[in-house]
């Protein structure tokens, strides 16, 4: 692998994504305010300080019409920590 390409895994459910990217969408996005995140495929790894775990989700924003687009989510693991990189709409 490459640093910084993304290794592109199987595509598979996501009720079997990997641990590693599994514990990283846990443990982070599950407490963002004003929008809910549901993962619909994860892209795979990119190897950079630590790893970036890529993901395809759908995004509902909190509003009084609430609001779905598909995004990528990128999430930082590094040293046993887990950072949001970011949050990039698709549509």
């Amino acid at each position: 692998m490459k640093f910084g390409a993304i290794e592109v895994v199987e595509q598979q459910e996501m009720t079997t994504m990997p641990q590693e990217a599994a514990s990283a969408w846990f443990a982070t996005m599950t407490e963002i305010c004003g929008a809910t995140y549901k993962p619909i495929a994860y892209v795979g790894g990119q190897p950079v300080k630590g790893v970036n775990h890529v993901f395809i989700a759908e995004q509902t924003l909190v509003l009084a019409k609430p609001e779905r687009h598909i995004v990528t989510v990128t999430i930082n693991e590094f040293n046993g920590n887990y950072n949001l990189v970011s949050i990039e709409r698709i549509f």
